[in-house]
Parts: structure tokens; sequence; C-alpha cells
């Protein structure tokens, strides 16, 4: 698996936000339209009425981007479980912790540097050195 197949889950969460963002927005705000008229009485004097009338219009771009969002999270918890399949089968114990702090915590390269140094004590991990595991490992297989 590339490094870029790997990346991609952090991707389609980035876009899954996007989208619920978007979702919520249209449903705070939703489109009103007002229609501003004039009519006389039905009865004597004919006088001159004036009305508005406002209504809010169901926006149909809401039940699309829903759909998107429902189809990039199904996509989503494939792409995680290819990847959990493919972390799974590394057969070195430090890589594949690493692997999973990147690519299915979402760490960046600081944060999985301090858990390696939890769990591995007394062996010193360092920003730079798991990021040169995890290079050299992705350049071998």
């Amino acid at each position: 698996m590339k490094k870029k197949e790997l990346e991609e889950v952090f991707f389609i969460e980035k876009e899954i936000k996007d989208l619920e963002k978007r979702i919520k927005n249209y449903e705070e705000n939703p489109k009103t339209i007002k229609s501003i008229g004039k009519r006389s009485s039905s009865s004597f004097p004919y006088i001159e009425e004036h009305y508005t009338i406002e209504c809010v219009v169901h926006n149909p771009k809401v039940d699309i981007l829903k759909l998107k969002l429902q189809n990039f999270k199904i996509k989503l918890e494939n792409k995680k479980q290819e990847i959990e399949t493919y972390i799974e089968k590394i057969p070195f114990s430090e890589i594949r912790q690493l692997f999973r702090f990147r690519y299915l915590d979402n760490k960046n390269w600081i944060q999985i540097s301090h858990e390696m140094n939890k769990s591995y004590y007394p062996k010193e991990y360092t920003e730079d050195s798991v990021r040169r595991k995890h290079d050299r490992y992705l350049e071998k297989n």
C-alpha cells in the first residue's frame, strides 16, 4: 500500500466534516420567499389592504449533500478497514503501532514519538526517527 492510499482516510474525514458543516448551514439558514401584494377589501368601503406572504423553501441541495455524506461515510469505513487489514499484516510490532497512530488515530509525528516513548521505554523516539522508520518501511514494501 502506498503512502497516498494510507493518507486517504485523513482527507475523507476532512471532506465529511466539510459536508456536515455545509448541511448544517443550509438547514440553519433556510431560503425564504416573500410575496408582497395588495387587494381591496371584500366589503364596502372598498379599502386597499396590503399583505405579505412568507414561506420557507426546502433546498434540494441539502438532500444531495446528505446523500454524498452517507456515501463518503461508507467510503471512509471501507478505507479504514482496508488500512487496518494492511497494518495487521505488518510483521513488526513497533511498525504496526507506528502506522496505527499515524493512519487510524491521525496523529502527527511528534504525537507518535511521545506515544512510542510511552510504549517502548527506555528506547527513545524522536519526531524524525519515527518518520524515518515509517518511510523506510514503505520504501521496502
